[in-house]
């Protein structure tokens, strides 16, 4: 569902880093010592990424112009977003659309998709967190049957794989308010047109 109340303090929500309350800097030992370290300097990606770019200049262009997509009753943290210049994935990743030079919206490979059978089984069903499938161990496909694949290539041709949760009614939507923010920077639409229509085939990935 596209989500239109954008709460931009969710969606740049960056855990504190907390340090050890019982370390007072005593040196016990060098194992101590070793992994106390590990831990004060592994802040999570996301900070940085929101560092990077700088808060208060996130928070601008996602004021500015911002399109949000979820899965109805999915948690907050599947949500997607695109703003002016940036696509966001709360938590997780912060991409500028000026390092892309291609992207493509397909579906996950074949080998990675033990929820086929699943998604076209409910094709027509709204996300169920409750549901109960008469099959065992199937409940946890509930959520991935959504699944797309993000690939994404930059300007020093390395290709990134994001993989989330996105309705088939929202995608032709996400397509297009992609390529309105990237087809004016030169960065090709390589996606599938079947994957638009929740359709899965055994085509490889490029």
């Amino acid at each position: 569902m596209k989500v239109t109340d954008i709460n931009i303090d969710q969606i740049l929500f960056t855990p504190t880093v907390r340090e050890d309350p019982y370390d007072h800097g005593e040196e016990t030992g060098f194992f101590k010592k070793l992994f106390s370290k590990k831990e004060k300097d592994e802040t999570p990606y996301f900070n940085t990424r929101v560092e990077q770019f700088g808060r208060d200049a996130l928070y601008d262009d996602i004021k500015e112009k911002c399109d949000a997509y979820l899965v109805k009753n999915a948690p907050a943290e599947n949500m997607v977003v695109l703003s002016k210049s940036f696509l966001i994935l709360p938590g997780k990743e912060i991409l500028p659309f000026y390092d892309m030079i291609s992207f493509s919206i397909q579906n996950e490979p074949a080998t990675e998709r033990p929820y086929e059978q699943y998604a076209i089984d409910r094709f027509n069903e709204p996300y169920d967190p409750s549901f109960v499938s008469e099959y065992d161990n199937e409940e946890g496909f509930e959520l991935a049957r959504f699944n797309i694949l993000l690939q994404i290539v930059d300007e020093n041709r390395l290709r990134y794989d994001y993989v989330f949760p996105m309705e088939v009614s929202d995608r032709k939507d996400f397509r297009e308010k992609l390529n309105e923010r990237l087809t004016p920077i030169g960065v090709i639409d390589l996606s599938y047109d079947d994957v638009m229509e929740g359709q899965f085939t055994d085509d490889d990935v490029w």
